[in-house]
């Protein structure tokens, strides 16, 4: 078995379904782009990790110490568990708790870094306009510390307390771009932003989650509860300014978008 935490994961399919098996090489492949390094195993035994079904489990020869990470409900099978019918975040789950368990996190410092490296290497965007936006977040630290760091980037900002108060606030105004708690008295910021995405004004809103989570797992929640993108908790100035840059540039391209399709 690979045991060397600076190589490749492995992970072997047995006998899994193609619809099931392209769940968990979605999952693999978002791993793969956050800097783990996973590849496929012909062979059960070059791998680090094995997928199965409980109805297949007891075929199964686990000769080489591998983790076996099974589809199935009975938590008594196998090192790790996931329920069907398959989700994306259950997936994500399980495989982030079958690595821990083989204890090989194969990131290096520098992948680690890169985001933060790209961010100190972007050239910086001017905005076209000013932007306002709405913070939502249940700690007034936070708050402040964002309102901050946008009134040096020349945003305006209102605040919210709760998702529900942040639901009312957008019928009545109309924000650039929302920074959202994920964790917060009341809905948390996954309902929130999942409400939000329903109004039609703010279908294409950037929406920011920031949380002390960092797990690919909160990622992967984010995104599917309608993200643009995600932010750890305390914000670093540079990773709250990188995103402001990205951002609006793409807010000032699809308001130029827009306005060419109304002259054609």
């Amino acid at each position: 078995m690979n045991t060397n935490n600076t190589e490749s994961i492995g992970i072997f399919f047995s006998k899994i379904n193609d619809k099931d098996k392209k769940i968990f090489e979605r999952v693999i492949a978002f791993n793969n782009s956050h800097g783990l390094k996973i590849h496929y195993c012909t062979e059960p035994t070059s791998s680090n990790i094995i997928i199965t079904h409980e109805n297949d489990l007891p075929q199964l020869e686990q000769d080489n110490g591998a983790v076996l990470l099974v589809i199935s409900n009975d938590k008594s099978l196998g090192n790790i568990q996931v329920a069907p019918p398959l989700l994306i975040t259950r997936v994500m789950k399980a495989i982030e708790n079958a690595i821990k368990l083989i204890g090989q996190d194969n990131r290096t410092e520098t992948q680690e870094m890169g985001e933060t490296e790209k961010a100190t290497s972007s050239e910086e965007y001017t905005p076209k306009r000013q932007y306002h936006a709405l913070v939502i977040d249940d700690s007034a630290s936070i708050r402040k510390q964002v309102e901050l760091e946008l009134r040096d980037a020349g945003v305006s900002t209102d605040f919210a307390e709760s998702g529900e108060q942040a639901l009312e606030k957008i019928k009545t105004a109309q924000y650039d771009l929302i920074f959202l708690d994920i964790i917060m008295p009341g809905i948390d910021g996954y309902e929130t932003c999942k409400k939000m995405r329903e109004s039609v004004e703010y279908k294409k809103t950037p929406i920011i989650m920031l949380s002390g989570k960092s797990t690919p797992l909160d990622e992967v929640a984010g995104v599917i509860a309608g993200a643009t993108c995600y932010l750890t908790k305390p914000v670093k100035s540079v990773m709250l300014q990188q995103t402001l840059n990205r951002v609006t540039k793409w807010i000032d391209n699809f308001a130029d978008l827009q306005k060419e399709k109304a002259k054609a």
